[in-house]
């Protein structure tokens, strides 16, 4: 590869990231202004906007012939189709996906050909300036971590970021809660959220068909669960509207003043409304 085709090739993926970061952008407002649900449902969240915040610095990146923003933008295109492949049960266009492949990959390509060019004509060639370096390894860090992060919730191995439906639930959680006394072995989990970062146990929210349950392990280790049978539950308040950082944040009275619960529940996907429509379906 000569150093123009080099350049070439790296500025190429430079325009197909622009693409992609512009076409997350446009579905995620499509999404967002029509309150979309199935397949545009991940959409339906401005913290893309961070997705599309990334691929417009490795777009960047790249255009300065960065072979760690080529090398991460790929990763980064795979991992996501991955993500919604698995959340949506679909294969997201896949002859699209090749072509951004096939940019992306020609990009890297060209990255390590234009540095290693001009390596040989100046042996005191410096790839990047020490200000962009930090930009673009801040860039980057925050990539691999939402990567990182997304492929072990989509895969189960941290817990999920939004509320999931019974069918939805690793089995490996479902035992977990039954052996802790959660859940009674045998009933029907209806909708499940768990707010820690790294376990189910550390606190959650679930709706069985006989009970809407709150539990939250405390930081010397003891667990608390607070079952409410739902022929008890007469009113289900909203106390504070979750945001996209935030979650909402309901309240389930009973008769007795002092019986209740409070929710909390992620607004991704419209979990906290569904979950509680559900429970306001059960009690009548």
């Amino acid at each position: 590869m000569t150093r123009d085709e080099a350049i070439r090739a790296t500025r190429n993926g430079a325009i197909a990231a622009c693409i992609s970061g512009t076409l997350t952008v446009v579905v995620m407002a499509f999404a967002i202004s029509t309150d979309a649900e199935g397949s545009f449902a991940l959409f339906n969240n401005p913290l893309n906007l961070v997705d599309a915040a990334l691929i417009f610095i490795c777009a960047f990146g790249m255009y300065k012939h960065s072979r760690t923003a080529a090398v991460v933008i790929l990763l980064y295109f795979i991992a996501s189709k991955a993500i919604i492949a698995v959340e949506t049960s679909k294969a997201p266009g896949i002859g699209m996906a090749l072509v951004f492949v096939y940019f992306y990959g020609k990009a890297i390509q060209g990255a390590f050909a234009y540095h290693r060019l001009e390596q040989q004509a100046d042996p005191e060639y410096r790839a990047m300036s020490r200000k962009g370096g930090v930009f673009l390894g801040a860039g980057v860090l925050i990539a691999v971590l939402m990567i990182g992060f997304s492929l072990f919730s989509t895969f189960g191995v941290v817990p999920s970021t939004r509320v999931l439906a019974g069918n939805e639930i690793p089995e490996a959680d479902i035992k977990l809660l039954e052996e802790k006394g959660i859940l009674v072995a045998g009933d029907q989990v209806e909708f499940f959220y768990a707010q820690g970062l790294t376990s189910v146990l550390e606190s959650g929210n679930i709706l069985t068909t006989s009970h809407v349950i709150l539990y939250y392990t405390e930081d010397n280790g003891k667990l608390n669960i607070y079952a409410l049978p739902l022929d008890e539950v007469t009113a289900v308040e909203i106390e504070k509207p979750g945001t996209p950082v935030s979650d909402s944040i309901y309240i389930v009275r009973t008769e007795t003043p002092d019986r209740w619960i409070k929710l909390f529940l992620s607004i991704e996907q419209k979990g906290d409304q569904k979950f509680v429509a559900a429970l306001k379906a059960r009690i009548g």
